[in-house]
């Protein structure tokens, strides 16, 4: 799942779909954690649960086209892929008394089970994505999702994974359109999937620190740096230059400021 991201589906025939398939009907980590298949979900959940409600909104808002998207193509150019391969997994956390701490200890459980459904190699593998899903957070629900998310990101990019929040306060613009908000989900949850070359907008932000900025491009350099088209290296490093230049001034500015108020 990458919202209003340029990438394609990286699927090149229907042998290779035939072989997605393949992997993850074999019962390998289904029960682990909770984790169920988007199919298995809508064929055996309520309409109105929490998870049958996610994989609606995945199917009718994230793999289709959007007016305000600013570009052709469904909302998440992966989703038709991922829901057609059934390379959507999700867990629902039933718990109502829950803090940051326990959600970051939660998602580090989902992140290694991550690694272990199929498919988890070749290209099938990069539609994969773990949904937890969190319907009992109440009115602190986009606090807890973003908090969570902020501490947990540069670990899992340093991983070559990406972690996205999803809850419906979500006030993150989309890449062409900033009065888009591609992330608002009608329940929180967080997005475990792999880190693919089209994610260096999403790496580069001005709102993330100088600092950030230049571990999150060293992480996405070194994990896809030899695999990414030349402009996305060539903008990777350029981007990298630019905040390690931006974080050497603000270096240099420290003393000084430090003298100035002394």
């Amino acid at each position: 799942m990458i919202p209003d991201n340029d990438a394609v589906p990286m699927i090149e025939s229907d042998r290779l779909m035939m072989q997605g398939r393949a992997c993850v009907e074999r019962p390998l980590a289904t029960v682990r954690g909770g984790l169920v298949q988007a199919s298995v979900v809508e064929r055996e959940q309520a309409a109105d649960a929490p998870l049958a409600v996610t994989v609606a909104w995945i199917r009718n808002f994230l793999a289709r086209p959007h007016a305000d998207v600013g570009r052709a193509g469904p909302v998440c150019p992966f989703t038709p892929a991922a829901l057609a391969l059934d390379t959507i997994w999700l867990a629902e956390v039933t718990d109502r008394d829950v803090s940051v701490e326990r959600i970051v200890d939660l998602i580090g459980e989902y992140r290694d089970l991550f690694g272990e459904i199929e498919p988890r190699n070749g290209q099938a593998a990069i539609n994969k994505t773990v949904l937890v899903v969190f319907p009992h957070l109440g009115p602190d629900a986009a606090g807890f999702i973003d908090d969570v998310q902020r501490e947990l990101k540069p670990s899992f990019v340093d991983l070559g994974l990406m972690l996205g929040e999803f809850h419906a306060a979500n006030e993150s613009p989309g890449l062409r359109n900033p009065a888009f908000r591609p992330l608002r989900s009608p329940v929180p949850m967080l997005a475990i999937r792999h880190m693919v070359e089209t994610d260096l907008p999403f790496l580069r932000r001005d709102l993330d620190t100088a600092q950030i900025r230049a571990q999150y491009l060293r992480s996405y350099l070194r994990r896809l740096g030899g695999t990414v088209r030349r402009n996305y290296f060539d903008q990777a490093v350029a981007a990298l230059v630019e905040a390690e230049i931006e974080l050497k001034a603000a270096r240099a500015e420290a003393p000084r400021a430090a003298a100035a108020g002394a």
